[in-house]
């Protein structure tokens, strides 16, 4: 995969080193084989070896990311994962002026190919995941003081390609890829999973009136993926995020229901703590907005975070009745069983989030 690319990667080692001349020793590289890769990345690999510097051996390590197009709704900026967007990110250095409270990784070249896909070259960073509840505490007071850096008086970038509505462009696709829930409902026997249903209807037909609060909010700069896996904590006590590929410019609290929502499900928050990170997040977030010297309406953060968090329901309700058709014709089927409780459990959280929303004066 890499042959001829030795000019490419002395382009990467003259901005490592910062020199000149370097000479690359030799080089292995390792397929880092994502499991749950976004429909555009067709490939994240490490590459690493050995570099002779003032005839000094010295160890290097990039990231080489391949992005490629998926389909016609992506090839549209407006899409929340139009498919060059990272790339768009880091030709426009955007990322070299982020708030100090954290940082993205270095791209040392952004190549495009003869097949059409694009190569992301970048800075390979050493960090841990986040485990704890006071790890995600720190990161969500990171993340407040991130977004109220943008309401305080730094400029909000303006290129074309950064997502205007990330929020509804999920929820449509969404809502396009999900299971239909009325293959499944008319097996529906619990009275817990008809006044899911009848909420569900009910929820669903208010997401425009949603969406145009929502686009009343006060807007800040938003990443969008805030899952484990895109968010590093270095030894330094900094805070790294990698895949750039749904920046856009959302309402007060979006990211924050992203992060809290994708991170329960994947199972990274405990199904036993659901409530309990609910309300320390915002907190932590709050204290970040305040200390970036944001005075506004908590209320307005509030709702972002709640109808963000529950409009994943339009992708995990249908889900919850698919699995659970399946449960009833296996039942001792144990990852089956685990997941459909978590969905619940889940679910249950949107449903209180959403409620919340309709009872907040926004």
């Amino acid at each position: 995969m890499l042959e001829n690319k030795m000019e490419q990667l002395n382009t990467c080692m003259r901005q490592i080193f910062e020199e000149p001349e370097v000479e690359i020793v030799n080089f292995i590289c390792e397929d880092l084989d994502y499991k749950t890769p976004n429909f555009t990345t067709a490939g994240i690999f490490h590459l690493k070896g050995i570099a002779l510097i003032n005839h000094e051996r010295l160890p290097w390590s990039i990231i080489l990311k391949i992005i490629k197009s998926d389909s016609a709704e992506k090839e549209d900026p407006a899409h929340h994962n139009y498919w060059r967007r990272e790339a768009l990110v880091f030709e426009s250095k955007i990322l070299d002026e982020l708030p100090d409270s954290i940082r993205a990784p270095k791209c040392y070249l952004v190549e495009e190919q003869v097949d059409g896909t694009v190569w992301l070259w970048m800075e390979r960073i050493e960090g841990e995941y986040a485990h704890t509840k006071e790890e995600f505490d720190f990161i969500a007071e990171r993340l407040g003081r991130f977004n109220g850096a943008y309401l305080t008086g730094k400029n909000i970038p303006d290129d074309q390609w950064i997502c205007r509505s990330w929020l509804r462009s999920w929820t449509t696709s969404s809502k396009m890829y999900a299971p239909n829930p009325e293959d499944y409902i008319h097996q529906i026997h619990r009275d817990n999973d008809r006044s899911l249903w009848a909420w569900f209807q009910d929820f669903t037909n208010q997401i425009d009136r949603h969406m145009d609060v929502l686009s009343h909010l006060p807007r800040v700069l938003a990443h969008q993926d805030l899952s484990q896996m895109n968010m590093l904590l270095t030894q330094n006590g900094g805070l790294v995020w990698i895949d750039w590929q749904f920046m856009s410019i959302s309402g007060l609290g979006e990211d924050l229901g992203k992060m809290f929502g994708v991170n329960m499900s994947l199972g990274v928050i405990p199904i036993d703590r659901y409530e309990e990170y609910k309300e320390s997040l915002f907190h932590s977030y709050i204290k970040g907005l305040k200390a970036s010297g944001w005075q506004g309406d908590e209320t307005l953060a509030r709702y972002g975070y709640c109808l963000s968090t529950a409009l994943r329901s339009v992708w995990e309700v249908p889900q919850y009745f698919s699995l659970s058709t399946q449960l009833a014709t296996d039942s001792d089927h144990l990852k089956l069983q685990d997941r459909v409780a978590r969905l619940e459990q889940i679910i249950n959280i949107q449903r209180e989030m959403a409620e919340e929303c309709s009872a907040l004066k926004v």
